[in-house]
């Protein structure tokens, strides 16, 4: 448990919520999993290099945050459904208990209505033993008082015999008469509690999932540096989004400045006006010629593919929507998209349009989305300049899109 601790003190100060679960009886398992998150992500065992590593890399901890954020979920639920079982546990011993007397009241007295003696001996047995401890319980105080016994030995003894007598004598009473008023009132009241407290924990529990898997959601939403960590595919297998761009960047090409393009000059679909903005600062025309792949693949993910909440759409339309988004901007291209899908035109991608579009064929919007493109283009001034190649690109990615969907 000691290696862990620097780790695991790394991970509450990223997710407090998981130092409750270092209490329960599920501690040393839960300190393991959030150290092997912790080495997995920052890819260290030494606490000081992960810390700088989350501290350098947003993606990092981003997708730490978030990993450890679902193990805490997974904690609490496993915590509140081991308090319902012992809960329940306790509740059933309780019930055994009572069956049991009652069992044993109603032998007894069934055996008292027999007809024939042999019957009615086994119904007086309970009735015979229970006047043999009572006597002799009283007979034996009385002579103990009267005459107490002497030496280590017969003390010893006697303990014994009182300890056993004592026994008999509580359980012939709680036989016949049950707990006293108090007890069974106590008894009726921790029955009535573990009920109540198995309801809340029922409750309890469905907030707890409600509001992890919320958290969850506004970690992965608050940032595009965690949506990209968490939209990572297995190793070795490109993402949808490297699909996509390569795709948008076979068409785009490399420079070009043509003098009836109002987009100036361009590289890799990237304008000078864009790349302006990205830096922050005023770009020249051979900074536009300069700029390199990881550059430009850091712009398409964050001012379009995540702009656009292409992860969120099924695929092939999210291929539709990126590249037309790329091409005549992304306000135009969302607008198209809830357009075809008969959502309100608000040009921003939420929630209620990605639920009219999971409710459509994707197919079916891919083959939308390819004619509301043309009818665009072919209201555009530059259209007889432009428009071959421009309808040429879009039967490509309808070609490439309605693969995607088949697939």
């Amino acid at each position: 448990m000691l290696p862990l601790i620097p780790l695991v003190s790394l991970a509450a100060s990223v997710v407090p919520e998981l130092i409750g679960l270092f209490a329960g009886q599920r501690a040393g398992e839960v300190a393991t999993k959030v150290a092997e998150v912790v080495r997995e992500v920052t890819g260290t065992d030494d606490p000081q290099a992960a810390a700088e590593a989350i501290k350098l890399d947003p993606a990092k901890a981003a997708e730490l945050q978030v990993r450890l954020a679902e193990i805490n979920q997974r904690y609490v639920e496993l915590q509140l459904a081991d308090a319902k079982s012992e809960r329940e546990a306790m509740v059933a011993t309780l019930a055994q208990q009572v069956a049991d007397r009652t069992r044993a009241s109603q032998t007894m007295l069934e055996a008292l209505h027999e007809k024939d003696w042999a019957g009615r001996l086994v119904g007086l047995a309970p009735v015979g033993v229970s006047i043999v401890v009572l006597v002799g319980f009283f007979v034996f105080t009385i002579w103990l008082v009267k005459s107490p016994p002497t030496g280590d030995q017969a003390i010893t003894l006697l303990n014994v015999l009182i300890g056993a007598l004592v026994a008999g004598f509580t359980a012939v009473i709680n036989f016949w008469l049950g707990s006293s008023q108090g007890s069974r009132e106590k008894d009726r009241a921790v029955v009535a509690l573990q009920r109540t407290q198995a309801e809340q924990a029922a409750d309890t529990l469905k907030e707890v999932r409600a509001a992890s898997t919320a958290q969850i959601d506004a970690l992965i939403k608050a940032s595009p540096a965690t949506s990209a960590a968490l939209a990572q595919p297995l190793p070795g297998m490109p993402s949808r989004f490297d699909l996509c761009v390569d795709l948008v960047l076979g068409k785009e090409g490399g420079f070009s400045n043509h003098p009836e393009d109002p987009g100036g000059p361009t590289m890799m679909g990237i304008t000078q006006a864009t790349l302006a903005a990205w830096r922050g600062h005023p770009v020249s025309a051979d900074d536009v010629r300069t700029l390199g792949r990881t550059e430009a693949l850091d712009i398409y993910r964050a001012n379009y593919w995540n702009a656009m909440r292409c992860d969120d759409l099924p695929k092939g339309v999210d291929l539709m929507v990126f590249d037309f988004g790329v091409n005549a901007g992304i306000t135009r291209s969302v607008r198209l998209l809830q357009k075809v899908a008969g959502a309100e035109q608000d040009g921003s991608i939420g929630n209620l349009t990605l639920r009219a579009v999971r409710a459509s064929n994707p197919a079916a919007l891919v083959e939308a989305l390819a004619s509301g493109r043309l009818d665009f283009y072919r209201s555009l001034d530059t259209y007889p300049t432009f428009g071959r190649g421009w309808e040429n690109r879009v039967a490509d990615i309808r070609k490439q899109a309605l693969l995607m969907v088949a697939a």
